[in-house]
């Protein structure tokens, strides 16, 4: 089914329910968190309960994992960035990562050997910072290039990380292929949450990273099992880490599994709509910065092509209308600070439940009164402004 209404795009696919790829697995996400406990800065972050929300949508439960919580850098590219850093590391130094801890790396004598590598990475923001994060920690140098319509907060919170940071002409995928050059130019130590043809390694450290999330969640939630998973892609680095974690955990009952993308920048739903790799060309603007990607991670593609069921595109005023609902929560229900990227799920799942010219996506998705819905909310308020002009002024009204 496809469907085209109120801005957005939904298409339904055939796939295959399952993967073999066992990158992002339980066993796996284990030996991540054991690595991630050894930081003294882990804590998992918040798994919110919406029980007032969802009697609202009709559903039987909602489930907000608050990533704005994540080591104090009010993102989630924390968790998998300083893993994939690590794991980089660990191969150049001939070490395996799950025989020893963050602080091995601290070692006079270790660190002697891994001071002068440089790190480099294109970035809107949240990645840039997490790699901005582990180089401070580990003490290496950070050069981060952002696209041209990147916000000067979002600057600043890398500026004062210690990385030095270059605005480019270009959007992200300009962007990118910068780097690209600049890496190979200087032999600098290029670690990236997208990937292309050759370079998948250092992204998939990445996205294992992630697979942290997932398993916080499982413990979180219990004996309850999501019927839903919802999430929000830029390149499907993240998204990859969670959804092929759920696919393999609940290999006999998997969820519904559903990709968001911005309007602008649906390089999922363009690539799901041609059943091949496809990408989007443009400016890709979208107030929804941590998701203006044109390009899919090349192995995520691979991987989320055969699990998810279904594919949105949506405009800024669902990711808007997501931010305020989090912000202004129902009854008893816990407050969510949430960023552009970070509620659009939320946002436009409102919108499927409750605009009547949106139910034929809610009955395609199966969304019915025994649903348990599953969200990530990716960042926090990353760009205080923007938030306060969403939340406060009301910018980007929904119109029914």
């Amino acid at each position: 089914m496809s469907y085209k209404k109120c801005g957005c795009e939904f298409f339904a696919a055939d796939c295959a329910g399952k993967t073999d790829c066992d990158l992002f697995t339980p066993e796996v996400a284990k030996r991540v968190r054991r690595y991630a406990k050894t930081l003294e800065q882990y804590e998992p972050t918040p798994l919110v309960a919406l029980d007032e929300l969802s009697k609202e949508l009709n559903v039987k439960r909602i489930f907000v994992k608050d990533e704005s919580y994540r080591m104090g850098l009010k993102a989630f590219k924390s968790i998998g960035v300083v893993y994939g850093v690590s794991k980089v590391l660990c191969k150049h130094l001939g070490v395996d990562i799950d025989d020893i801890d963050f602080d091995y790396f601290l070692k006079p004598e270790v660190n002697a050997k891994i001071k002068d590598i440089v790190l480099i990475a294109a970035t809107d923001g949240n990645h840039g910072k997490g790699l901005a994060y582990a180089a401070k920690l580990i003490g290496c140098q950070c050069y981060i290039y952002m696209p041209s319509q990147t916000v000067p907060a979002r600057i600043e919170a890398i500026e004062n990380l210690g990385a030095e940071v270059t605005v480019t002409p270009h959007n992200y995928d300009g962007t990118l292929k910068l780097v690209i050059d600049k890496a190979a130019e200087m032999g600098w130590c290029h670690v990236q949450d997208q990937a292309w043809e050759g370079y998948t390694e250092t992204t998939n450290f990445i996205s294992q990273g992630y697979t942290a999330i997932a398993d916080e969640i499982r413990e979180q939630l219990d004996e309850t099992k999501p019927t839903h998973i919802i999430l929000q892609a830029g390149a499907g680095s993240f998204a990859v880490g969670i959804m092929a974690y759920y696919s393999s955990l609940m290999a006999e009952n998997k969820p519904h599994m559903t990709i968001v993308e911005p309007d602008t920048a649906g390089c999922y739903m363009q690539s799901a709509l041609a059943n091949k790799f496809s990408t989007v060309d443009g400016d890709l603007e979208t107030i929804m910065a941590g998701l203006s990607v044109g390009e899919p991670n090349i192995f995520a593609y691979t991987v989320l092509k055969d699990i998810v069921d279904y594919y949105i595109t949506c405009p800024n005023e669902f990711s808007a209308t997501g931010m305020r609902i989090l912000a202004n929560p129902m009854g008893d229900d816990t407050k969510v600070t949430s960023g552009d990227s970070g509620a659009v799920c939320l946002g436009v799942t409102y919108g499927i439940c409750t605009m009547d010219a949106l139910k034929d996506i809610r009955e395609e998705m199966k969304l019915t009164k025994d649903s348990v819905l599953l969200f990530i909310s990716t960042e926090g308020d990353t760009d205080p402004e923007i938030y306060k002009n969403i939340v406060w002024n009301g910018s980007y009204p929904l119109k029914a």
